[in-house]
């Protein structure tokens, strides 16, 4: 899998397995004293499953007001499409965005052209745009 970091969630959502994605970041976290330790260390369009709840220590949200609790989650691999030259597992190549606008590519907000990528696992084949691809989970490095 991918990345893993601590970061806060709600009391409610603290929980082995849970998953979650960042869709974006409020704009009301900048400015919160817990933002480097919750959502700065998150990357919108991204998600996440918790792998350990640890104790909390009674921080509160500033938007909900409710307690957050720090727990370890990993970045789940990203799905898109890729052509078969860079669709190989285990190979990190950098991402160019060849197919765009298709149910299985990221927006630029999720992963942008120039990254790079560990490509973790080929799941098949599709067609988009009268060429072919290869629908593959990665990781960005």
């Amino acid at each position: 899998m991918g990345r893993t970091v601590v970061t806060l969630v709600s009391k409610e959502q603290a929980e082995v397995g849970h998953r979650f994605r960042v869709v974006r970041i409020p704009d009301e976290c900048s400015s919160c004293r817990l933002y480097q330790v919750c959502m700065g260390r998150l990357r919108p369009g991204r998600s996440y499953v918790i792998t350990e709840v640890r104790p909390s220590l009674g921080q509160r949200c500033k938007i909900t007001g409710g307690e957050m609790t720090p727990v370890v989650v990993e970045e789940v691999p990203l799905r898109l499409l890729l052509p078969r030259k860079k669709a190989l597992e285990g190979v990190i190549v950098t991402y160019e965005g060849e197919c765009r606008g298709c149910r299985d590519c990221p927006d630029e907000s999720t992963l942008s052209p120039g990254e790079k990528i560990l490509v973790e696992k080929v799941l098949g084949t599709t067609m988009c745009n009268g060429r072919e691809f290869f629908v593959v989970e990665v990781s960005p490095v």
